[in-house]
Formats: C-alpha cells, structure tokens, sequence
C-alpha cells in the first residue's frame, strides 16, 4: 500500500522520483522532437504533450527549450563515446593490452572498430545524428561552448587511445581535433545529403555511412602512422 508522509510519497514514488521520472519524460520528447521535427519547429508545449506532461512541469526541470536541447545532446554525446571507448577497448583486450599507447600493428583494427561503433551508434538513431550535427549547432553562445568543448573531448580520447599515458604534442593534439573536424564534417554532408544536399551530386548515394567509415578509417590510420607512431 503506498503511502504518504509530509506529502513526499506518492504511489510509492517520493517527490524526488517523480521529479526524475518527468525529467526523463521530458528527455525523452526532446530527442524524439529534436531529432525528427528540428529544435526551430518544436516549442515547449509540443515537448509537454509528447511528454504528456503540463508545461508547469517543463520549467521545473528546465528554463528553456536550449537547456533541454543541450541535456539531450550531452545524453547523444555520452552514447556515442561509450560505443566508440567499448569498442576500442574490446580490440586491446582481445590483444591483451592493458594500457599504454596503441601498438602500430593495431593501428588499422582500433580504428576500424571504434569508427564503425562511433559511426554506427547515429547510423542506428537518426535522431542522434541531427541532434548532434545540426540542431545544436548556432543555437546560443552556451550551445555553441558545450558543443566544442564536446569536439575537444573527442580529440582528447583519440590522442589518449594513440599515446596513452605518455604526454601529447601541440602537434599531435592538433591532429586530433582536425580528425574530429573531418569526422563531424562528413557526418553533417550525411545528414544534409538525406534532408537538403546542397547540390544535386551530394545527395545520398555519395554519403553513404559505409563510405564515411572508410574515409575515415584511411584518414585515422595515416595520421596514427606519420604523427602518433615512434619514429
């Protein structure tokens, strides 16, 4: 039987529960609306009547559409990272390395893996996807600081998967934010290419996710190669 006490406990849920439970509510309508309908066309009661919550209930939660778009961007990002980190470190302990920088033979297979989980963890959720490579882009100055701070991120994981606990070059750090630059850029032509090419030869048949995963992977390998690799 459920009881209440001072008012807090509800269905055996406390008043903290549920706030959690309309929170991810709420998470969840924005990657659903974001990702299919475009952050510009989703207002805040759309959210609440995905959500089948009051928009009461979207302001203690969240101040604005923007604080929500970024929640649910940084919930895209996680995922994303997760599947790409899982990967790589599956290829290591296959290896039976536990740390240290990416033997040079290893090279092509971590690359190959952790692009294709990186890459295939949007292919599987569009809504990702355009989350991350265009609704959030130019949003608010916060929007556009998160974003890139997200970049950085990205570049610091493939500078620590190539170098391990050995200190990084400017060079080398440099490096991996233009494979991220390079990364991003494609996956935004992906996206692009399905909803609005640009020009008639980029549409959907040049951006293909498989052709980015090759790209890519020849693009990571060199790099690891000429600039993350001994001499």
């Amino acid at each position: 039987m459920s009881s209440t006490v001072g008012g807090r406990t509800y269905g055996g849920m406390t008043a903290e529960d549920r706030l959690v439970q309309r929170r991810e509510s709420l998470i969840g309508a924005g990657l659903e609306l974001f990702g299919t309908q475009g952050y510009p066309n989703v207002s805040v009661k759309r959210i609440c009547d995905d959500a089948g919550l009051t928009q009461r209930y979207f302001y203690e939660s969240f101040p604005d559409r923007a604080a929500l778009l970024a929640e649910v961007y940084s919930r895209c990002v996680d995922t994303a990272r997760h599947a790409t980190v899982a990967a790589a470190a599956s290829v290591f302990t296959e290896a039976g390395i536990s740390g240290g920088a990416i033997p040079p033979e290893l090279i092509p297979r971590v690359t190959t893996e952790a692009l294709g989980a990186m890459i295939r963890c949007l292919a599987d959720d569009p809504r990702r996807a355009r989350i991350m490579m265009i609704e959030v882009v130019g949003v608010s100055p916060e929007l556009e600081k998160l974003r890139l701070t997200a970049i950085h991120e990205w570049a610091s994981l493939i500078v620590g998967i190539a170098v391990g606990d050995d200190a990084p070059t400017s060079h080398q750090r440099m490096a991996a934010i233009g494979l991220v630059g390079a990364l991003t850029q494609l996956l935004v032509e992906w996206q692009m290419a399905v909803t609005d090419p640009i020009t008639p030869e980029m549409g959907p048949e040049l951006f293909e996710v498989e052709a980015i995963h090759a790209v890519m992977t020849d693009m990571f390998t060199s790099t690891y190669e000429r600039i993350f690799t001994p001499s």
